[in-house]
């Protein structure tokens, strides 16, 4: 039975990464199975065995990816912006295929707000507890406010900025908006 899950594991892997690989030259929607079957090297049936579609496949990338993140913030105080900076790289770096093609590239453009969606349940709350003075209204805009720059800030600096730098920058801001609330 193990032998067989490696398998599974290992055909899933080759049909995702040659997925990727056309994703990078074209839209889903013009990605056809024939295509990804002939650059992994695998039939057709093989492809069907687990995925309904290119986008299906796209999806359970986008949702492998949206539990590799939830994962790497839950342990993660709001607070503690350094620490965010790097579970947000590690992910990354596990992923880094997916994630440039998908959310560097923007071949998924929802991917971002699904993962703010959950950051933002593993904030508002712990920062209701800290931030007396702010009202629901405040704390949402504040939540906005920080987590798309921060994401911007990631996507548009990760080749550009080491995560140090960036984790300087982002905690003197985040420090600074969170002080008008304490």
């Amino acid at each position: 039975m193990k032998r067989n899950d490696a398998r599974v594991r290992y055909t899933q892997k080759i049909l995702k990464e040659s997925f990727l690989k056309l994703l990078k030259e074209k839209p889903v929607n013009k990605i056809t199975v024939k295509e990804v079957c002939e650059l992994a090297g695998l039939n057709r049936a093989t492809f069907y065995a687990h995925y309904s579609d290119c986008f299906d496949l796209m999806e359970k990338i986008e949702q492998e990816l949206i539990e590799t993140f939830a994962a790497s913030i839950r342990s993660i105080d709001s607070f503690d912006v350094r620490a965010l900076i790097e579970a947000i790289y590690m992910m990354v770096e596990e992923n880094e295929e997916a994630c440039m093609v998908l959310v560097f590239q923007g071949a998924s453009p929802s991917i971002l707000g699904k993962m703010l969606a959950l950051a933002r349940e593993s904030s508002i709350e712990p920062w209701k507890q800290q931030l007396k003075k702010a009202s629901e209204a405040e704390l949402e805009m504040l939540f906005t406010h920080l987590s798309s720059g921060l994401m911007q800030v990631v996507v548009e600096g990760y080749n550009k900025y080491s995560r140090e730098e960036l984790g300087r920058f982002v905690e003197r801001i985040v420090t600074g908006s969170l002080a008008l609330f304490c």
